[in-house]
């Protein structure tokens, strides 16, 4: 009796078992069945679209779930393509690129261990080949590293090896700049002895002696300023000009107050009061920047106030994963939800009331890919990394090819779910070490090659060497190179003169230049050169003008003269027939037109949001344009026909006075005046910032010299100049389908769209006129000063201590017109003369008009000039008796020598030489 009663409650615990598993079994029978529709494929727990049966992808997602690629047909893949052994087909050139696109992994494996790579390659030793030109470049571009197992690298002749291995030119030895980077080419070197005209500062620096004690500190030591008991007095020009508290320099009266420092002192922003717009926000400072830059992660504001005081940002999880404790601090899949594992150390992804009755394990709720409960009945379906969701439960492809930043350096490839990045004929493609695609150029080591105000030098990029190109220049600005020639151009604002030389294969000049344009120009901003059709491109912003010629300086013509203000920068791509170039003028813009200089084809590609456009470049890879703007200190990009403009980099600090920049490979480089710098950051991102050169004395334009900068492409003129028998000038498609037009220079007119004839109505001079203006505040040197009515001349750019504002320019007064007689047209009858008359007010154009006088008005001119003509005889003679009767009483005759002041143009020196030296009786002897 006890023993039965003992074993009830065990009897009875059995029982509730069997009926508990009777019930879940029973319930799990009458689960209804997935039901999916059409054009859909069934997996175990869901539905995809039919498409995607068979392509190669597993999207049935459970890992024991493949049926979507079971029982697939055989496939032969074309010749171009690798055949995996899991069946499927890849391109062939996605084969050994360090990413699997089979699903098996066969394209990194098998045919990667028989792989043999060419001449000019470099084999890593595990299947991988680079070009042979990255061994030993200081970069590893093996997954292994086997290509930077080099040896010290030997240094030529001519170069001096640093105490870190690094080889600079001799002639840097002992100049006072550290080139080698740990100072070692400027340790036991000889005293400096200046010269007469010279001072030596504190630290053996010389400077010229003109400079000492001007209120401006030249010597690095700032010695120079020292001990002074007078200095020179500067006048502005009280209308128009606010002089700095520190003297010595003046600046336009709008430029006080407008948040930019331009006195080298920064009087000019002390003790203002600073009206912010209602979009605006007012940092402490009193600095305005727009109310979207507050708070946003970056500091706008010098001061930082604008992410000061910003609200904490809640952190919480990504939309596909659980939140364990609701704060963001542990996040996991929802796949883990309710599978009887503790994966939340507080079992809340194990939650009774969470699980009891989870949506998610019927038919996972009917997500095509992700289901997340919410709740104790509700779900929520995502997606996994590269789909989005569609509806409520279906998922679709991303295209990440159309993301901002881009996630390929340079070609994209869309994919179910994911995508490839490629490169362009001439590049390599490369995945970093943090996943990033890059693609690096193929051949020798990249230059950037610059304009340094009195030479032209190029530094190597990855190596960092600098080196001369071309010495002992004026006013270097603007920069441009053939490549495949070895000629460098470039432009001389003192000289007015656009020059050239030849280079080495070193990029070694023997030469200072040989001028190719000599005449008629003012200040040319920019150059470009085409090297396809070999045609020289330049803004002159003294004519406001836009002109080419061959690269020899013939045939000159002027393609654009109307609606410019302040041309400044030039940039060409001759294969697509288009010239880009900029305007800091009073209404800045960003324009692009044919380079015939077709009116049809020009059009403003940028008019919002730019002030500046110091610098413009393109990125021909990634067919796109590049810009940087000195007022909002941003570097901006857009695609070539100005759409989906985008701010890549907005700094203050990292943008000073930005002058001119370049693209290759992933970065955009950048010269800076106020840092004497040259800047780097990425060109989609504006990350990872870099001062590559620091001490330069004022660096200008910059290019980067490499063959992938100036890639080979069809002639459209062909060999015969496309029977142009002057300028042949490639042209848009769109504009013209054969892609060229003929043109002809500025003196002769074009016939039957070919052949150029002299036109006799016209002067045979094509020096361009420039035009008079009113200036500007925008058209106002910064650093001009006025003194006894003696100004320094604004044509040339400044070099030291400039401001970053646009260069400024002073144009002449437009000459008296004048009459001049030329020889009738054919088929005009030569007793009937012609004279051009240029009327003053009619932008420089000849008028051509036929004579009617009498035969009595002609006798009438006739004696008229005979008149004339003995009366200026009658003046000759006076004046040579008076002369003569003079000289008796004269004993000595003084000139005072020329004011020279110091200004930023250039180092002046005041030759000692008879030609300034006080002038005397003696050498005024008839």
């Amino acid at each position: 009796m006890m023993k039965n009663s003992f074993n009830f409650p065990l009897i009875l615990l059995h029982t509730l078992i069997w009926l508990g598993h009777f019930e879940y079994s029973n319930t799990a029978e009458t689960e209804p069945p997935l039901v999916c529709e059409e054009n859909q494929f069934k997996c175990m727990r869901r539905c995809i679209p039919m498409s995607w049966r068979c392509d190669g992808d597993y999207d049935c997602i459970d890992e024991d779930d493949k049926t979507d690629e079971a029982n697939c047909p055989s496939k032969t893949c074309p010749e171009d393509e690798f055949a995996c052994r899991s069946g499927n087909c890849v391109p062939m050139r996605w084969t050994c690129d360090n990413e699997t696109d089979c699903l098996d992994g066969s394209d990194e494996t098998d045919i990667c261990k028989n792989k043999s790579c060419t001449s000019e390659q470099f084999s890593c030793g595990n299947g991988e080949c680079i070009p042979i030109s990255w061994r030993c470049d200081g970069s590893p571009d093996c997954a292994n590293g086997h290509d930077e197992t080099c040896d010290a690298p030997t240094c030529a002749s001519d170069e001096f090896r640093c105490d870190n291995n690094k080889c600079v030119n001799n002639k840097w030895r002992c100049d006072m700049d550290d080139d080698c980077g740990d100072n070692s080419d400027e340790k036991a070197c000889p005293d400096v002895t200046c010269t007469a005209d010279e001072f030596q500062c504190s630290d053996k620096q010389c400077i010229d002696k003109l400079w000492q004690c001007d209120g401006d500190a030249d010597c690095n030591d700032q010695s120079d300023e020292t001990n002074c008991t007078t200095k020179n007095v500067t006048i502005c020009t009280l209308d128009t000009e606010w002089e700095c508290l520190a003297g010595e320099q003046c600046i336009h009266n709008s430029w006080k107050c407008d948040g930019d420092e331009d006195c080298l002192d920064g009087s000019d922003e002390l003790h203002c009061t600073t009206t912010c717009r209602p979009d605006q926000f007012k940092c402490n400072n009193s600095d305005c920047i727009y109310h979207t830059l507050k708070c946003d992660g970056y500091i706008d504001c010098m001061d930082g106030s604008d992410e000061s005081n910003c609200p904490a940002q809640q952190s919480k999880c990504p939309s596909d994963k659980f939140d364990c404790y609701k704060n963001g601090s542990l996040c996991i899949e929802a796949t883990k939800l309710c599978d009887s594992r503790k994966d939340c150390a507080n079992f809340a992804d194990e939650d009774n009331e969470l699980c009891a009755s989870n949506p998610c394990h019927l038919n996972n709720g009917g997500c095509m890919h992700t289901c997340i409960p919410i709740g104790v009945k509700n779900r929520r379906c995502d997606c996994l990394d590269g789909y989005r969701l569609a509806g409520n439960t279906s998922c679709e492809d991303v295209n990440e090819c159309d993301q901002w930043p881009p996630v390929c350096s340079q070609k994209c490839v869309n994919e179910k779910g994911s995508y490839k990045c490629e490169c362009m004929s001439g590049y390599y493609p490369e995945l970093l070490d943090d996943g990033q695609h890059v693609c690096k150029a193929t051949g020798g080591r990249p230059w950037l090659l610059f304009a340094n105000r009195h030479d032209i030098r190029r530094l190597e990029v990855d190596t960092m060497i600098l080196q001369p190109v071309v010495g002992d220049l004026h006013s270097a600005i603007a920069v441009d190179y053939d490549y495949h020639s070895k000629v460098v151009y470039w432009s001389d604002s003192h000289e007015e003169k656009i020059m050239k030389a030849n280079m080495t294969e070193k990029g070694e000049t023997n030469d200072t230049g040989i001028p190719v344009i000599s005449s008629g120009v003012k200040t040319p901003d920019g150059i470009a050169v085409d090297w396809i059709y070999h045609h020289l491109y330049w803004t002159d912003t003294g004519y406001n003008t836009i002109e080419v010629a061959a690269v020899d300086g013939s045939m000159r013509k002027i393609l654009v003269d109307k609606d410019l203000d302040e041309p400044r920068s030039i940039a060409v791509d001759p294969e697509n027939g288009w010239m880009y170039f900029s305007d800091w003028g009073r209404v800045p813009k960003i324009e692009r037109i044919g380079m015939d200089g077709n009116p049809a084809s020009r059009n403003v590609l940028v008019e919002k949001d730019i002030e500046w456009p110091n610098g413009l470049t393109l990125d021909y890879a990634s067919e796109r344009i590049y810009w940087i703007d000195a007022k909002m200190k941003s570097i901006f990009t857009a695609r070539l026909d100005g759409k989906e403009v985008k701010r890549i980099l907005h700094n203050a600090e990292q943008i000073l006075h930005p002058f001119s920049l370049t693209v290759f490979e992933d970065f955009v480089y950048w010269t800076d005046w106020s840092s004497e710098a040259i800047r780097k950051v990425h060109k989609f991102t504006g990350e990872d910032y870099h001062q590559l050169a620091l001490g330069l004395r004022a660096p200008m334009d910059i290019k980067v010299y490499h063959e992938q900068r100036q890639l080979h492409s069809r002639n459209k003129c062909g060999v015969l100049n496309g029977g142009c028998s002057h300028l042949c000038l490639p042209v848009p498609v769109s504009i013209d389908a054969k892609g060229y037009a003929c043109a002809c220079p500025d003196s002769m007119d074009l016939l039957n769209g070919k052949q150029c004839k002299d036109n006799a109505q016209r002067p045979t001079s094509s020096i361009p006129t420039p035009p008079s203006k009113t200036e500007s505040p925008n058209n106002t040197n910064r650093n001009s000063t006025s003194s006894h009515g003696v100004t320094a001349v604004p044509t040339e750019v400044t070099a030291k201590h400039e401001s970053h504002k646009p260069l400024a320019t002073t144009t002449k007064a437009p000459s008296k017109p004048m009459a001049t007689t030329i020889k009738a047209p054919s088929g005009i009858s030569t007793e009937t003369p012609y004279s051009i008359v240029t009327p003053g007010k009619t932008n420089n154009e000849t008028v051509i008009r036929k004579s009617t006088d009498s035969p009595v008005g002609t006798v009438a001119v006739i004696a008229i000039a005979v008149v004339l003509g003995l009366a200026v005889l009658v003046i000759i003679i006076g004046c040579f008796i008076y002369r003569k009767y003079t000289k008796r009483n004269i004993k000595s005759m003084n000139f005072d020598n020329p004011v020279y002041r110091k200004t930023t143009e250039e180092s002046v020196r005041i030759q000692r030489d008879s030609a300034l030296e006080p002038l005397n009786a003696d050498s005024m002897e008839v």
